[in-house]
């Protein structure tokens, strides 16, 4: 490989020869540019907490993981909360999953069907398991 670059410079007309070394910074540079530029892609992939103001962290919808030193505070883990606890299931569902209000399965169940648990906890006691799509 060595020897193939070492010839084809031998072979560049004798005009770029006083050149050789700038055109050898020049692809420095742009390998550098482009070792730079996948670099900062790749480390934008990786989500981590914001610090927004004194004890309230962010976070990405996407990245479950909470990086940072800061705990949540009590009114960050509040509000974090949903604000209805209530959940809903279908009578009719052989399926026998429950909702949040939120959800969009909660939407489309029949109004004569639905099947209304003040909470979590009472929804899996009645033998309901929470569905997939709702989080």
């Amino acid at each position: 490989m060595l020897a193939k670059t070492a010839q084809f410079v031998k072979s560049l007309p004798k005009a770029l020869q006083p050149y050789i070394f700038d055109l050898f910074v020049l692809a420095c540079v742009i390998l550098i540019a482009v070792i730079s530029y996948n670099l900062g892609r790749s480390q934008s992939l990786k989500k981590t907490a914001l610090e927004v103001g004194e004890g309230t962290l962010v976070y990405d919808a996407k990245s479950p993981e909470k990086s940072g030193s800061s705990s949540l505070t009590a009114n960050a883990a509040q509000a974090a909360k949903p604000r209805d606890p209530r959940v809903v299931a279908s009578k009719t569902s052989t399926s026998r999953k429950y909702h949040f209000t939120w959800c969009a399965g909660a939407k489309q169940i029949k109004e004569e069907n639905k099947v209304w648990f003040p909470t979590e906890v009472e929804a899996q006691k009645a033998g309901y398991t929470l569905a997939g799509n709702c989080n």
